[in-house]
């Protein structure tokens, strides 16, 4: 014999559906589907930004990349193609001009990351406006 509860009382889980937690859909899709439901919800509800996240995370590898690559590149191929061999330099004159290049490399590297940095976080209106 199978006993139900009061129906005062509600289910263990908490929800007055019946549905149990593991079926229970994730928070996300719950909105989206009350956003839908109606206009006033859909203005109400803040967007998803799961995707800014990740691409300012790609954005700061690709640069932390740029910065260690763009130097150490710059460096060896002006000391030793530029100013070794085709402007016969001796190999401290040509170590000391290439890391000046080596130098204005990073700092052409760091400029154009603060600029995309700056880009992403303006706000909307910003944008807008400007055009």
């Amino acid at each position: 014999v199978r006993c139900s509860p009061p129906a005062s009382s509600p289910p263990a889980n908490g929800r007055t559906d019946g549905m149990p937690r593991s079926h229970r859909p994730p928070p996300t899709a719950q909105r989206q589907a009350n956003a839908t439901g109606s206009a006033a919800g859909n203005a109400a509800e803040p967007k998803p930004e799961g995707g800014s996240l990740a691409m300012t995370f790609k954005i700061f590898l690709l640069f932390a990349g740029l910065m260690v690559k763009v130097p150490v590149g710059l460096y060896f191929s002006c000391k030793l193609l530029l100013f070794q061999s085709l402007l016969l330099m001796s190999p401290d004159d040509s170590g000391f001009y290439a890391t000046i290049v080596a130098v204005v490399g990073l700092h052409v590297v760091l400029a154009v990351f603060v600029f995309f940095v700056w880009k992403e976080g303006m706000p909307d209106w910003w944008e807008e406006k400007s055009e």
